[in-house]
């Protein structure tokens, strides 16, 4: 594909389809990705692909945090915790805003979604170190775009979201990793539910006046 297809084509997928992608595909997506830049060559990353058994047992304990109002807990920080500055908080204002304008009123779509790890059947979880600077947290991001770009270059949809990294603990159990490395975002891979309505292509937020964002200094 073209890469300006690949770029424009870039859209979060809320619903996947019950197929698997196949695993040589996956690898060659993730070898392909490792030749992101990174701080002195540093290579902070280390992915953790869950599908299979070990995905349905970690959705399924999953569930059961949220069915007991646990709280989420994420290895960064728990999102809404956050003090935004005010400059992000109003444009995540502006998005929740118009989220039940676009769902038609119907949130329970996306929170339906979101509580299902959007069905996918195969979800990437990137992790650095936990003694790492925060130039690995940059570096981890480069990396993950890294992997969407491939992953759309070869037909496939992409939910990159931190709502499925909420309950650490339970992503270690069922990805296998060690203590000594922080979980910090999960990618689903697979194949869009073009049936699904929470997939409805109207939801795509507005970008800021570019004049907003870009100065020219000379």
């Amino acid at each position: 594909m073209e890469f300006n297809n690949v770029y424009n084509h870039e859209r979060v997928t809320r619903k996947f389809t019950n197929r698997k992608v196949n695993e040589k595909l996956l690898a060659k997506i993730i070898r392909e990705a490792q030749q992101s830049p990174s701080l002195l060559n540093s290579q902070p990353w280390r992915i953790y692909m869950v599908t299979g058994d070990a995905l349905s047992g970690l959705k399924k304990e999953v569930a059961e945090q949220i069915k007991n109002h646990i709280n989420p807990h994420e290895d960064f920080a728990t999102m809404l915790s956050l003090n935004w500055d005010s400059y992000p908080s109003q444009n995540m204002a502006a998005v929740g805003a118009s989220q039940p304008y676009f769902f038609r009123n119907r949130m329970e779509l996306f929170t339906q979604a979101n509580d299902t790890m959007f069905n996918a059947q195969d979800v990437a979880f990137l992790t650095i170190p936990r003694t790492s600077p925060a130039w690995s947290v940059f570096d981890l991001g480069i990396f993950a775009q890294s992997i969407m770009l491939l992953a759309l270059d070869e037909g496939l949809s992409v939910m990159p979201a931190h709502s499925m990294v909420s309950y650490p603990e339970l992503v270690r159990k069922y990805g296998k990793i060690p203590e000594n490395e922080l979980v910090g975002m999960a990618i689903g891979l697979g194949y869009k539910d073009k049936s699904a309505e929470v997939n409805d292509p109207k939801f795509y937020p507005d970008r800021l006046p570019f004049e907003k964002i870009y100065k020219l200094v000379k």
